[in-house]
């Protein structure tokens, strides 16, 4: 019997529980990079896609960056947050594209250290349905 990655097995999971939550609305977070320098920035894009027929309205995308800093020699948890899109149309067929470039504090811990550090953007359409979508970064020594 073959094995399968954990990874894999959480996509498929959340791209499940996306289609069930968002009624085949297509929610994705891409990122430019995978890892990230300290002082440097993250880049990435949300992709809001509404299915053949059904307009829509973007309500709001919530976009947050996760992680730990470091102060005065102990970590702290770390968290940056931002909304966009609000009450955007979406006629069905199309796609809303939201680009994002956060930055990483100087103070971040690296992620071999022991720091996981996320990338997590959540979609609210029509203000109910919110399909959302997480993605690992990371970060690295400047």
């Amino acid at each position: 019997m073959g094995k399968i990655k954990l990874s894999k097995t959480l996509q498929f999971l959340k791209a499940r529980l996306n289609k069930i939550a968002g009624a085949e609305l297509d929610f994705e977070l891409l990122l430019e990079d995978e890892t990230a320098e300290t002082g440097g920035v993250v880049r990435a894009r949300a992709v809001v896609r509404a299915p053949e027929g059904r307009d829509r309205t973007l309500t709001c995308v919530t976009i947050g960056l996760y992680g730990q800093i470091q102060t005065e020699d102990r970590w702290e948890d770390y968290a940056q947050r931002a909304e966009a899109a609000h009450d955007v149309p979406l006629p069905g067929g199309h796609e809303y594209v939201i680009p994002i470039v956060i930055k990483i504090p100087n103070n971040a811990v690296l992620s071999e250290d022991g720091a996981n550090w996320r990338l997590r953007a959540q979609a609210v359409v029509d203000r109910t349905i919110d399909p959302r979508d997480e993605v690992q970064v990371t970060v690295i020594g400047a």
